[in-house]
């Protein structure tokens, strides 16, 4: 088990940073500036101010850069790494104002690169990781992705913020972005000890009692929900990440989608409404791509356990099993009994089902699914809820900013729905939060 404690202390030296940043302004760079000189250069006026020098992974912040000559034609770049050491960066060249001032949520770079639109977060978004002595390119097929460390080993991660001028650096800022605040903490579940495999994450004893929330991935395994589910306990709603299959040899888990019980998932939802801070009349399931599936057949099935549903990149039906060749039989199971594939029913759901979809998904029809969720009728009789992104893909499950980097080819260029699939990330989040009651 990770200690709990170590993510304590690590939380509070975050909170001293925070407090010591938010003492001096929460502005300046935090590189060294000469001792006193007659004349000043411009290089040694540059500065890298932000609103929010620490703060949670999902929150955006604004960047602006001061003490710029007029007009100064300067380079903003953004680093950080990666579980494995690897850097990860992405770098625009701006045009600073008559008044030496650079504002990056109202400025694009120049060529629309890495972007095309302002924003402050776009820098952090757009970073890719990066070639040289002693990395590589990490990703199956044309995907890549960022992976940091487990929230309970490291509950924050780093960014630098650099800005150079004809290949000198002016000026720079290290954010730090938390997964974890505060007293939250962290319980690893397994299988042999509590019936489940996943990573529990709760907020502080004596919290305000919120809606917890089950989280789970889709084909990709593994315990892909656990950042989420970290940032959901930073905000008061005690949460788990769980893991159903590939889950780690010894895990006593299946490494398919076959025949996956339902029975798993309620025991799983059981653990945590009985955490502190955790009112179980209202647990929410969140589930993304083939999770979603199991996430609307809880809310179906046990409406006495589960409230709301959020399902990310939806399917309207249940479907065959995965990677489970030619012994499988069905992709899930009730008391061992397979459940039939075919179109999920929701009229027992006891909340609701907020589908997020993309409209370019070319891994199937999310939009198509969503709106059929969102045609049918809860309990009560009240309708579901449904949001399409028109231009994003696949990608549209969790929180925005937490990743820096995105989706890209394998030869470094960035996949079409990259930008959108963050848009829609920003937005559907305070949706999700809405409907969770934060």
């Amino acid at each position: 088990m990770r200690r709990t404690g170590t993510v304590r202390a690590a939380a509070a030296a975050l909170l001293m940073l925070a407090a010591t940043a938010a003492c001096s302004g929460g502005g300046g760079s935090d590189d060294a500036r000469p001792p006193g000189r007659d004349r000043v250069k411009d290089e040694d006026r540059a500065s890298i101010r932000v609103d929010h020098p620490v703060a949670l992974a999902d929150k955006g912040v604004r960047v602006r850069v001061g003490g710029l000559g007029a007009e100064d034609r300067v380079t903003v770049a953004a680093h950080a790494k990666d579980q494995r050491g690897m850097p990860w960066s992405a770098k625009g060249d701006f045009t600073a104002d008559a008044h030496g001032r650079l504002d990056l949520g109202g400025q694009a770079p120049r060529g629309g690169r890495p972007y095309e639109k302002p924003g402050s977060m776009s820098l952090i978004t757009a970073m890719l990781p990066q070639r040289g002595p002693g990395t590589k390119m990490i990703g199956s097929g044309r995907a890549l992705y960022y992976h940091p460390a487990s929230p309970a080993e490291q509950p924050s991660y780093d960014v630098r913020l650099t800005v150079s001028k004809n290949g000198k650096r002016l000026a720079g800022r290290t954010i730090s972005r938390q997964w974890l605040t505060g007293e939250v903490r962290h319980r690893k579940l397994t299988v042999a000890r509590d019936k489940v495999d996943g990573e529990l994450y709760t907020p502080a004893k004596g919290a305000k009692r919120r809606a917890p929330v089950l989280v789970f991935g889709g084909s990709e395994g593994g315990n892909s929900g656990e950042n989420a589910a970290a940032l959901l306990a930073a905000r008061g709603h005690p949460a788990l990440s769980l893991c159903y299959f590939r889950c780690g040899e010894g895990s006593g888990r299946p490494n398919a989608i076959n025949m996956i019980d339902l029975g798993y998932f309620t025991r799983a939802a059981r653990v945590l409404g009985k955490e502190p801070g955790a009112d179980p009349k209202r647990l929410a399931v969140m589930g993304n791509s083939r999770g979603s599936e199991v996430a609307q057949l809880l809310g179906q099935r046990h409406p006495s356990v589960f409230r709301d549903v959020i399902a990310y990149a939806p399917s309207a039906k249940i479907n065959g099993p995965y990677l489970a060749g030619a012994q499988g039989r069905a992709a899930w199971a009730e008391r061992g009994r397979p459940i039939p594939a075919g179109p999920i029913r929701l009229d027992r759901v006891r909340g609701r089902v907020l589908a997020v979809a993309g409209g370019n998904d070319k891994m199937w029809d999310s939009d198509g699914a969503a709106r059929r969720i969102a045609a049918q009728r809860n309990a009560s009789g009240a309708r579901h809820q449904q949001v399409t992104y028109p231009k994003a893909g696949h990608h549209v499950n969790w929180f925005p900013y937490g990743q820096p980097g995105q989706e890209g080819g394998a030869d470094g260029s960035v996949l079409a729905t990259a930008r959108a699939d963050e848009a829609a990330r920003a937005d559907s989040w305070t949706r999700v939060l809405k409907l969770l009651g934060h």
